[in-house]
């Protein structure tokens, strides 16, 4: 085919060769600067749809460039490298090297633009500094107390839970943490966020979980409701000794509304639905379990060192006891003495 315009035979768009179509069209233009705004406080990145998280500042300029190119009616970009250089802090030469097809022919370009920087605050980020909240998720432990390990615990769980949540959604925040008398108090952006790690600390640590709510103000005519979600925790856990049905049990696992654990005279596993909070009281904790010496062992009993006391004490074995060196577990309490098994 020959083009009308030069009259050389190559591909044509339409009924002109590309380098005479290039003459008179412009297949793709970059302004002369860009402007990138950026969030001051989370580095996420301002477009045309809303904020958007990004991996780091070279990427945003990247994508900065790439959503400034103009096309022509029906081109697209098949192929594309920007190469940044940095000027200042706040300002970066950006040159993008890029094919772009028109009509099934491919047209190289390089074009040239300056990113200008600029900061601002998301919407997101606004809220949280203004601490903006729609729920509060109020954990609190027995007897008006929650141990610093629990603590520590829930709430390293709710931020991985929050963090997980925003891939989802930018909307998800806890714009402030309380220790209260009792426990902690989370601020929520969003109720679903609030309630959906409420019911699940419920599901996990067999929690008993209340909500209740209070009106805010009015939004667009209608009124608008702060909830509480309360999650009062067990006053035991994993690694505990409880008396369970007048028998001592060591808890081996907790959810779903489920305790699992060992009886400690028969060595019988048991699985246990609790109904409410006291059904089962906390007989020795994790900590005060001994670490003691084994001297000798029979068939049926080992005889230890009591590491309190100083002193020998006989110790039956339950069923399926196990151990693997001369030390092991032991439970003392009011009815005695009791050996963990190294496979609880």
């Amino acid at each position: 085919m020959f083009c009308v315009e030069c009259g050389r035979e190559a591909e044509l768009i339409g009924s002109v060769c590309k380098e005479c179509y290039s003459k008179k069209h412009e297949i793709v233009s970059l302004p002369d600067h860009v402007d990138l705004t950026m969030c001051a406080h989370c580095s996420s990145m301002e477009t045309p749809t809303g904020w958007k998280d990004v991996p780091s500042m070279r990427d945003a300029v990247e994508q900065a460039v790439e959503s400034a190119l103009v096309l022509a009616k029906d081109a697209r970009v098949s192929d594309s490298k920007v190469t940044i250089t940095e000027k200042d802090e706040r300002n970066f030469q950006a040159d993008i090297d890029l094919t772009v097809s028109l009509g099934g022919v491919g047209f190289d370009r390089r074009l040239s633009t300056i990113v200008r920087l600029k900061r601002g605050s998301c919407n997101e980020c606004s809220k949280q500094q203004g601490r903006y909240y729609e729920a509060i998720l109020q954990v609190r432990g027995p007897d008006r107390s929650l141990p610093e390990a629990t603590e520590r615990e829930i709430e390293r769980m709710v931020q991985d839970r929050v963090a997980s949540m925003r891939k989802g959604s930018r909307e998800v925040f806890v714009s402030k943490i309380e220790r209260v008398k009792g426990g902690l108090d989370f601020y929520f952006s969003t109720i679903q966020a609030a309630r959906n790690i409420a019911r699940e600390l419920e599901s996990l640590m067999c929690a008993e979980y209340k909500e209740s709510s209070s009106l805010w103000g009015r939004r667009d005519g209608k009124d608008v409701y702060r909830m509480t979600y309360l999650v009062r925790l067990l006053g035991f856990g994993k690694g505990d000794v409880v008396e369970l049905d007048k028998r001592l049990t060591y808890v081996t696992a907790l959810g779903r509304g489920m305790l699992r654990g060992v009886d400690l005279m028969t060595g019988e596993e048991r699985s246990v639905r609790l109904q409410g909070q006291d059904e089962c009281a906390l007989v020795v904790p994790r900590k005060r379990i001994l670490d003691a010496v084994v001297v000798t062992e029979s068939k049926d009993e080992l005889q230890v060192l009591d590491p309190e006391s100083m002193q020998t004490v006989d110790v039956r074995k339950p069923n399926g006891f196990s151990r693997s060196g001369d030390h092991i577990r032991l439970v003392k309490a009011k009815d005695g003495y009791f050996a963990l098994s190294d496979s609880w």
